[in-house]
């Protein structure tokens, strides 16, 4: 009977340490066979193609462009009306000095015929009518430049001006940069918004100087497009110096991580590898990249914030 008792519980803890043995291995094998998300690896990350259609990926080749050197200043359109009114003064001045002209020569013509009283009206007349004329264009040159002024179809660029087919801005520097030569370019940009930058026509340097600015100050005219009066806008000088060569990025395919600044490029099928960028300016069109990207580098241009969020994931650690 107790042979029989003994053999019952040697039989008992024996299968109690088979089933024990058998909850603990199973237990140490089930992590390994649950699929991961992502996969860290020591070359980068590792998504399926599943997985990169599910976070919208988008890969593309780097767009190589050449940064030139810029001056960044403050811009308004301004209004057309004062200079309208000016040329308009001009052409009825000249008018009527052609007739006050004509009228002094008709009787200056005429010899001992004409009333000595009759010629002096006339040429005080026409002196009148020549310092209106001299007051209006010096009020011109004064108000909007000698190149400004000269241009030859001054009278058709007013009338787009006022139909705002096109646009007269004023640009001024910060008080106290000054350019060593003038600029030999420049692209405006709205003051708000996301809207790109685009090419102006720079007319010169502006023939007055801006009571708050204090700085140097150029007229640039938009031709088409034109955005009304009192618009501001941000400018940039293109001053002279050697262009960088680089690249433009959209501003998705550049991410941020501690005090870095880096990109995905895709190295395979399925892997994708971080690299640390420099950028040299960050404008509305993109980021200008100098160092750490090749021609070639298949870039991911949207979808860069999700890889490094899974990496970071991957690697146990937080954005």
């Amino acid at each position: 009977m107790k042979k029989t008792i003994l053999g019952i519980l040697i039989g008992f803890v024996l299968g109690a340490a088979t089933i024990w043995f058998a909850l603990r291995r199973s237990a140490e094998v089930a992590p390994e066979t649950q699929p991961a998300a992502t996969e860290p690896h020591a070359a980068g990350l590792h998504l399926t193609k599943e997985q990169q259609a599910s976070a919208g990926l988008l890969v593309a080749k780097p767009q190589a462009m050449e940064l030139k050197p810029e001056a960044k200043a403050f811009g308004r359109v301004l209004d057309a009306a004062p200079l309208a009114a000016t040329l308009a003064e001009i052409q009825t001045v000249q008018s009527s000095l052609s007739a006050t002209t004509k009228e002094f020569e008709r009787l200056k013509s005429l010899g001992e015929n004409a009333s000595p009283r009759a010629l002096e009206t006339a040429e005080a007349v026409m002196q009148r009518d020549q310092a209106a004329l001299a007051s209006a264009q010096a009020r011109l040159l004064a108000g909007w430049g000698k190149r400004f002024a000269a241009r030859a179809d001054l009278a058709a660029l007013t009338r787009s001006l006022l139909a705002q087919e096109a646009a007269l801005v004023r640009v001024d520097l910060p008080a106290g940069e000054i350019l060593p030569s003038e600029p030999r370019g420049i692209r405006l940009a709205p003051l708000t918004g996301d809207a790109p930058a685009r090419e102006a026509e720079l007319l010169g340097p502006a023939p007055t100087t801006d009571v708050q600015a204090q700085g140097q100050a150029f007229l640039a005219l938009i031709c088409d497009k034109a955005p009304p009066p009192g618009t501001a806008l941000t400018a940039w000088l293109v001053t002279d110096g050697m262009a960088q060569r680089g690249f433009r990025l959209p501003r998705t395919a550049v991410v941020q991580y501690e005090s870095g600044l880096f990109v995905f490029v895709q190295t395979g099928d399925t892997a994708f590898e971080r690299k640390r960028i420099e950028a040299a300016s960050s404008q509305r069109e993109g980021v200008f990249v100098t160092n750490g990207l090749a021609a070639d580098d298949p870039l991911v241009i949207t979808g860069a914030q999700q890889l490094l969020s899974e990496e970071l994931k991957g690697l146990g650690g937080s954005e």
